[in-house]
């Protein structure tokens, strides 16, 4: 999509100092032209873990439906904390459990507890950092200990045992 982005989605990023930081997952994207764009506008791209290489290990990360995992061990283990997850002016740890609920049948919730508005008046860079720091209430879905390299990175089977233990 970066290369379809207008000219104010670019100032906006330049303007307000923002990075773009993808993991190269081995899919066909060209990644030359994105780099060449993001040159062109100005605005950084490092790649995920600076790694230039595809990401050629998948790691199985499990949910625990019933949603009664320990959350702040959830969150010690997690290796998603620092990816947060912009959907609709919100930013989430998890923004799109909505898709493996609706495919999956399932009701892992989120509250208001589980994002923080970007639009909220005065919003302070200190609350969001405080925010992405500790454990929220949707931890209580994940079951980190038992999260898992399994090799090769491939596409979904779309299939409900590849979320769960």
């Amino acid at each position: 999509m970066l290369p379809k982005q207008n000219q104010e989605f670019w100032e906006s990023c330049r303007e307000n100092t923002i990075e773009i930081h993808p993991t190269k997952y081995p899919i066909e994207i060209d990644w030359d032209g994105i780099q060449k764009v993001c040159k062109e506008q100005g605005v950084v791209l490092k790649f995920f873990m600076d790694s230039d290489k595809k990401q050629e290990v998948m790691t199985k990360m499990i949910l625990n439906p019933k949603g009664n995992s320990n959350p702040f061990q959830s969150f010690i283990g997690c290796t998603l904390n620092q990816c947060a997850q912009l959907y609709e002016g919100k930013l989430y740890p998890s923004a799109y459990i909505e898709h493996f609920n609706k495919h999956f049948s399932q009701n892992l919730q989120i509250t208001s507890l589980d994002f923080i508005d970007i639009h909220k008046p005065n919003l302070a860079y200190q609350e969001i950092l405080n925010f992405m720091a500790k454990p929220l209430p949707f931890c209580r879905y994940c079951d980190t200990m038992k999260w898992q390299h399994i090799g090769e990175w491939k596409d979904s089977k779309k299939d409900i045992s590849e979320y769960l233990g």
